[in-house]
């Protein structure tokens, strides 16, 4: 499933949003090969939005390089913490948009495959976004980020607002739907559990400035089943992630609790 061929490589990335000091990042390094699933992890205000709004181009680094594998930014798709629906329109007008915004024939069979891909039904496809559970109305948001075939995915905490059963189902569905569609994903987090499951790297970021102070392999099974959260492995590696954070919260006078 995973390839070797990079995707992009970040070096010294750095950014400020004035020119008051301290920088929300500075030196931030890493590589991401096609195909990988990795989690950016790290405490709230350390930069982890901030890396994936500029590797989608939605800000500009005030320093450091990017460098994509062909030398051109891919397709990218992006699944924001909120799902951000637009109310008057339906779901499979909310599919549509990318298609629309970008003046494209809206392809009516993608719409309804991405309704069936993400476990939707034609009917949910009528329905306003008031009219779905949250669990729902992240499916669309997901299914309206796959819908150009994206390369890259960008996930900005999407499961945050959800409660923890229906999070671990949504782990579950993603991970078939990456290992199904090859797409390659940059995941940001806060949570520990979230991102050992998801992933086959965990980057910790410090903050203060943000930086990223540790790279995990996580070298669990493949078959990434609901069993594999009782599994020794894996919480013994939840377990040592936990104890980074724990001294990165110190340092950075955040409160951790017990």
């Amino acid at each position: 499933m995973t390839s070797i061929r990079p995707m992009l490589n970040v070096s010294g990335l750095t950014h400020r949003f004035s020119q008051i000091p301290p920088a929300v990042l500075e030196g931030v390094s890493f590589s991401l090969n096609a195909g990988e699933f990795v989690s950016l992890l790290g405490p709230s205000g350390c930069g982890k939005s901030t890396i994936l709004k500029v590797l989608a181009g939605l800000i500009d680094a005030t320093g450091g390089q990017i460098q994509w594998s062909n030398g051109t930014r891919p397709k990218i798709g992006y699944v924001f913490q909120e799902p951000r629906l637009v109310p008057w329109r339906t779901v499979s007008e909310n599919l549509a948009l990318p298609f629309v915004l970008s003046r494209q024939t809206v392809p009516e069979q993608a719409i309804e495959s991405q309704l069936t891909l993400v476990g939707l039904t034609k009917e949910d496809g009528r329905k306003l976004p008031h009219q779905l559970s949250g669990g729902m109305k992240m499916r669309v948001s997901l299914a309206r980020a796959l819908i150009t075939k994206p390369q890259l995915l960008l996930f900005d905490e999407p499961f945050a607002a959800l409660d923890e059963m229906l999070r671990e189902q949504l782990h579950e569905e993603l991970l078939s739907l990456w290992g199904k569609l090859g797409w390659t994903g940059l995941f940001v987090t806060h949570n520990i559990a979230e991102a050992v499951f998801l992933s086959q790297r965990v980057l910790v970021m410090s903050t203060k400035p943000g930086q990223i102070t540790e790279e995990i392999n996580v070298d669990l099974s493949s078959k990434r089943i609901p069993e594999l959260r009782s599994s020794s492995d894996y919480q013994t590696l939840v377990a040592s992630i936990s104890q980074i954070m724990r001294k990165i919260y110190r340092q950075s006078g955040k409160v951790v609790s017990s």
